[in-house]
């Protein structure tokens, strides 16, 4: 069907001036890019080889928004009349059928259907991010990168159906409607529709249901970028850097991208690439919510700063990462842990910091208090969320404390990564005095402020650590191989 489309397109392209000649066509190339934020560069081929390529490149890159902005700028450079016949023409062709469906495959949909979900996909748009992360947790398959629920219709049309008979594009135009499409009536209507012929009104029962569940965002869920760093423990230098990204706000669906081998000298151009895919997959929305970069580390890069790692900007001079985005530590050790109880007990108190007006933080200084009785005191008292450690992260000052806090379930822990700072202390704990819904806010604006100190207490924004290590968003674990 696709093909059919794109060959639909580009017959009535070719036979408008406004395409025929090459001055008029490079307007008209550059009214459709505009229209849907792509680059175009011309191939030199033969004018209909051109354009089947750009009708192509167009519709993959933004589906029914594609196809809308190929027709408008029709209309801009020759009229609405003409927009409008080359429309019927296109439809007339793409959906012109014989006696036989379209699609052979047993349980699919025929052309008519496919007629109605078209149309019904095409004026009804969603959030792309939101629609990716709802529907990949619903398909469990691979989905293509920047397509509208058109284009992700096309693509999903002739997949397989899922283990309840359901087809896959049917799934998406119950995620379509769950999201707040203006046409959610007539799209649930479609589904039942298929389903009552089908047999499977039932299982679109069970289906709806599950998809409303998931469709509801979770006000804790950021955009984010998650980096894991993992050493080789192989008595090298090398570490292996994987990245995942969550497209959507209030939806916890990271995709994973390919992992990458460097050393911590090269860690800094390898978060920048992992940067610059998260914001492929955050541009175009109108989402404009901070964006979170996790860093889950090894024990023994805890105190690493990893929050002022430079990426590049439009000035001439790299910002420090912490001034761009919101910069959170977690720990790998404990994300790959084994321990159900352990986890357990990390949930129930980041349930209980979650609840709480703010948390109740409990001190390392190091000193005063062996660590064994430190330990059991945290261990007696389920309530304590937050922990400020007076030394940092580093063996034989704050590492062994940070490590016991992470045992005990702790998700909250923050320090100053200079040794011998005890004045910062009295600022961290201030600092968690606030609410969990508005410490990385905080803490951000905090670093923020600290880029134009030169002395003051504020300037431990440009050495702070933050952990904020939540339970239920986590990654995939799994060893990378040496």
């Amino acid at each position: 069907m696709f093909l059919r489309l794109v060959s639909a397109l580009t017959d009535g392209l070719c036979a408008l001036q406004c395409v025929r000649e090459a001055p008029q066509r490079s307007v008209y190339t550059t009214l459709v890019c505009e229209g849907i934020g792509m680059q175009w560069l011309e191939r030199g081929m033969p004018v209909r080889g051109e354009i089947a390529e750009f009708v192509r490149q167009v519709l993959r890159h933004s589906g029914g928004r594609g196809y809308g902005a190929l027709t408008e700028a029709v209309a801009v450079l020759e009229g609405r009349e003409t927009a409008d016949r080359l429309d019927r023409q296109v439809r007339r062709e793409v959906y012109a059928v014989e006696s036989r469906p379209v699609l052979e495959l047993p349980g699919v949909f025929d052309a008519d259907m496919q007629r109605k979900a078209w149309d019904l996909l095409l004026h009804g748009s969603v959030p792309q991010p939101v629609l990716y992360s709802v529907l990949a947790g619903e398909l469990r398959i691979a989905l293509p990168d920047g397509e509208s629920a058109l284009g992700l219709f096309v693509h999903l049309v002739e997949q397989n159906a899922q283990s309840d008979g359901l087809p896959p594009a049917l799934v998406l135009v119950e995620v379509v409607a769950a999201l707040g499409s203006s046409q959610a009536v007539a799209l649930r209507a479609w589904s039942d529709e298929w389903a009552k012929v089908a047999g499977l009104a039932d299982a679109l029962r069970e289906r709806r249901a599950h998809i409303a569940c998931h469709a509801e965002p979770d006000g804790t869920v950021p955009r984010a970028l998650v980096v894991m760093v993992d050493p080789a423990y192989d008595r090298t230098d090398r570490i292996y850097v994987r990245h995942w990204v969550n497209a959507a706000a209030g939806f916890w669906q990271p995709r994973a991208f390919a992992p990458e081998e460097t050393t911590l000298e090269g860690l800094g151009p390898a978060v920048l690439r992992a940067v610059r895919h998260g914001e492929a997959q955050w541009a175009g929305g109108t989402d404009d919510s901070p964006v979170h970069v996790e860093f889950v580390l090894p024990h023994a890069l805890l105190n690493h700063d990893v929050a002022r790692l430079k990426v590049a900007a439009d000035a001439l001079e790299p910002l420090p990462l912490d001034l761009r985005y919101y910069i959170h530590l977690r720990s790998l050790d404990r994300m790959r842990a084994r321990d159900t109880r352990q986890r357990e007990l990390w949930r129930k108190r980041w349930r209980t910091f979650q609840e709480a007006p703010a948390a109740e933080t409990y001190r390392w200084d190091g000193v005063a208090d062996p660590l064994t009785s430190w330990k059991e005191r945290l261990r007696d008292n389920p309530r304590a969320t937050g922990v400020i450690l007076q030394h940092p992260a580093e063996r034989g000052r704050g590492l062994e404390a940070l490590k016991v806090a992470l045992t005990e379930g702790v998700g909250l822990v923050v320090w100053d990564r200079r040794p011998d700072m005890p004045q910062s202390v009295e600022l961290l704990q201030l600092l968690l005095g606030h609410s969990p819904g508005q410490l990385p806010f905080k803490v951000h604006q905090l670093r923020v402020r600290a880029e134009t100190e030169e002395v003051g207490r504020l300037l431990v924004g440009r050495y702070i650590a933050f952990l904020w290590d939540d339970p239920n968003r986590l990654v995939d674990c799994e060893e990378m191989p040496a």
